[in-house]
C-alpha cells in the first residue's frame, strides 16, 4: 500500500478521494481496491448482514470512514457493522465489527498494522476473509485465530456460515 503525501486532516475529512484512502499518521494512505472475488464477497456478507438488521438491532456499512486514533487517524474497513441506536456523524466510531476482504495485493504486515489500528481503537471484533485461499481469521482482544470450521459469530450478527458464502462466490454465473 503506499503511502502518497502529508497533508492536514482538515483537508482529508473535506476531500473525496476515487477511491477513497486512508489517513493514517498525518499521511494518506491508498487502499487496495477489490477485483471480482473481493467485490463479490463483499456484496454476499453485506447481503446476508443487511436480512439481520431489523431483527439484530444493528446498521451495516460499506466502505465507511472509522476514526481509529486521536493522532489522528482513519482507516476504511470493507464492511463495518455498528449496534443501534448510535449517534449519527460522517465519521462512524467504533464499530462493533469490522470485516476485511483480502485482495491479491494485500501485504501480511499492512493487514497486521490495519488490526493493530482497529484493536486500538477499540473495536471487539474483527473477521479477516480470505476468498482466495478460502480463509477467515477472527481477531479480538484475545489475538487472532483461523475459524476451522469457517464459521463466525458475534454476539451482534449471530453466525456467518462462510463454506456457503465461498461456495456462492465460485458459483459460475447463468
Amino acid at each position: 500500500m503506499a503511502t502518497l503525501a502529508s497533508i492536514p486532516v482538515e483537508e482529508y475529512l473535506r476531500t473525496t478521494y476515487e477511491p477513497d484512502m486512508e489517513y493514517v499518521a498525518g499521511q494518506l494512505v491508498e487502499r487496495h481496491v477489490g477485483e471480482r472475488f473481493h467485490s463479490r464477497l463483499q456484496s454476499l456478507i453485506i447481503g446476508l448482514l443487511l436480512s439481520r438488521e431489523r431483527e439484530r438491532r444493528f446498521h451495516v456499512f460499506t466502505e465507511q470512514r472509522i476514526r481509529v486514533s486521536d493522532e489522528p487517524g482513519y482507516r476504511i474497513p470493507d464492511i463495518s457493522v455498528k449496534a443501534l441506536p448510535y449517534d449519527v456523524a460522517p465519521i462512524l466510531t467504533k464499530p462493533d465489527l469490522a470485516i476485511e476482504i483480502l485482495s491479491p495485493d494485500d501485504e501480511p504486515g499492512e493487514m497486521l498494522e490495519r488490526i493493530g489500528d482497529y484493536l486500538a481503537a477499540g473495536i471487539p471484533y474483527m473477521w479477516v476473509a480470505d476468498p482466495y485461499k478460502r480463509r477467515v481469521e477472527v481477531v479480538d482482544q484475545a489475538g487472532i485465530r483461523r475459524a476451522a470450521d469457517l464459521k463466525v459469530s458475534t454476539p451482534l450478527v449471530g453466525e456467518v456460515d462462510f463454506v456457503a458464502l465461498f461456495d456462492e462466490l465460485y458459483e459460475p454465473a447463468e
